[in-house]
């Protein structure tokens, strides 16, 4: 089922404390630390001698949005939602980056995986892939498989991963 014949919610509920929001473009500029991070390139796109600037913020952001639904991860904190990292739901791919690494190792990408794989089965999506984890990035290839992903490709350097929903 194609992405565009489907409604994106402007806001998935986690939890309490946890969302999923649709940015529109003039708020992609808030993932702009994120991408200025050589630890987030280096675990998302295997990137060590750059950093993102707009211009490629705004490609990536317009891509994912094409191919599926992408979300800014939001915490509520101090009476308002601050956004923390983002991730996009695509039968193609399912990238997830937690851009503030206070939020690491906190079960966030667990939360945030889980509630678009109900959301994939729900809009009658029949399987995800992801098409590259790096083999140095264990925290990922960990979520994912406890998630139930499992690998179909190994390659020297990063490994495919798919779940059948």
């Amino acid at each position: 089922m194609p992405f565009r014949d489907i409604v994106q919610p402007d806001v998935i509920n986690i939890d309490k404390g946890l969302r999923l929001r649709n940015p529109d473009g003039l708020q992609w500029e808030t993932a702009l630390p994120w991408y200025k991070n050589p630890k987030i390139l280096y675990y998302s796109e295997g990137i060590t001698d750059k950093t993102y600037d707009m211009n490629i913020i705004n490609r990536m952001y317009g891509y994912l949005s094409s191919i599926g639904e992408l979300y800014f991860i939001e915490v509520y904190e101090k009476d308002i939602w601050k956004a923390i990292g983002d991730v996009t739901l695509s039968e193609q791919n399912m990238p997830i980056v937690i851009g503030d690494e206070k939020y690491w190792s906190k079960g966030i990408g667990k939360k945030v995986i889980g509630k678009l794989i109900g959301r994939a089965k729900s809009i009658g999506l029949t399987k995800i892939y992801i098409p590259d984890i790096y083999s140095y990035n264990n925290r990922s290839q960990n979520l994912f498989k406890s998630m139930g992903f499992v690998e179909v490709d190994k390659r020297d350097n990063a490994s495919s991963y798919e779940l059948k929903l």
